[in-house]
């Protein structure tokens, strides 16, 4: 089953190397996170807020 972390505040949180398979990020904050080595296929992040942390 896909993870669901829209509208959630992921800021400079770690996904490496996982399997983000179908997650749902949308509206979440991901600044900053580290999706380095993780399979993002399918997933979603329609008007997630992202770049650097600043």
């Amino acid at each position: 089953m896909p993870q669901d972390f829209s509208h959630q505040n992921l800021r400079g949180r770690s996904f490496k190397g996982q399997d983000l398979t179908e997650t749902n990020f949308s509206y979440a904050d991901i600044q900053g996170a580290d999706f380095s080595e993780a399979n993002l296929r399918g997933a979603n992040f329609h008007q997630a807020k992202a770049g650097l942390k600043s």
